[in-house]
């Protein structure tokens, strides 16, 4: 359960950064198809949007862009700590369940944005946020939790050491 609980974590943040890199990039385009509208209309074209709603649209989009990157550099270290977790390291399925939390709040913020700018229509994208809700229910099973429990990585006893790190004398009887 351990190794495919952090497989499908891993492959799901890399979807999520490709997700986020794809978004970013198409606001990039919108802003530059914005900038193509606001030189029409400088050149007397007939563009229906005010100069301020297209500004406005401008500005938008280059927090869009921001918060998209941010969340992509985010969701980075969930592929990381869900391989680190393989070995039975608990601290990495903590660090793997904590950076699920970026992904499933850029994406429901960014419905909530559209919501409020009038574009019901994009709230089919929580679904995206199910992979990470069900990825942190699935890291905390109990399956889970025993696979880490065997995998944990265990100490060597310490060794006894003499005077100086030498091996400490060992009376041999005589024979």
């Amino acid at each position: 359960m351990l190794t495919t609980t952090s497989v499908i974590c891993a492959i799901a943040g890399l979807a999520y950064v490709g997700l986020f890199v794809m978004m970013a990039l198409g606001a990039a385009s919108e802003i530059t198809t914005i900038e193509r509208l606001l030189s029409m209309k400088d050149g007397g074209a007939q563009v229906t949007n005010t100069v301020e709603d297209l500004q406005d649209s401008i500005s938008e989009n280059e927090m869009a862009i921001v918060v998209f990157w941010i969340g992509a550099a985010l969701t980075v270290p969930l592929v990381v700590a869900s391989l680190l977790a393989i070995g039975g390291r608990g601290w990495a399925r903590g660090l793997a369940t904590a950076f699920l939390l970026p992904p499933t709040v850029v994406i429901a913020f960014g419905v909530i944005h559209d919501i409020n700018d009038g574009h019901e229509e994009n709230v089919f994208a929580l679904v995206f946020t199910v992979p990470a809700i069900v990825l942190a229910v699935l890291w905390w099973l109990p399956a889970t939790t025993r696979a880490l429990r065997t995998r944990r990585p265990v100490a060597p006893p310490p060794q006894q050491q003499g005077w100086y790190g030498q091996p400490p004398y060992q009376h041999q009887p005589h024979r």
